[in-house]
């Protein structure tokens, strides 16, 4: 698990997210997925890579995958979902 101030952790699941979406995609163009890129609307990820991707996140920010994860807001954009990692990995904490 990443232990990380709120700051640092938020920029660190951005960058897990865009790191993840980079090694799913590598033809993607560098700079192509931004932090305003929409997951839902855009050739990002399909669903497989959404569930793996979320999968990832748990495992590496300490917090369990659970209904409220699939929100549709949530996948907004890169920055969306790297503020609710960042909420999830603050309440998952002891």
């Amino acid at each position: 698990m990443v232990e990380t101030k709120p700051v640092e952790a938020h920029a660190a699941a951005r960058e897990a997210i865009l790191a993840f979406i980079a090694g799913r995609n590598p033809g993607l163009a560098p700079g192509a997925v931004t932090d305003a890129t929409s997951l839902v609307t855009s050739d990002a990820l399909d669903s497989i890579g959404v569930l793996d991707l979320m999968m990832e996140l748990g495992d590496q920010f300490g917090f369990d995958i659970e209904e409220d994860a699939f929100e549709l807001a949530h996948f907004e954009s890169v920055d969306a979902l790297a503020a609710f990692v960042e909420a999830k990995r603050v309440r998952a904490r002891p």
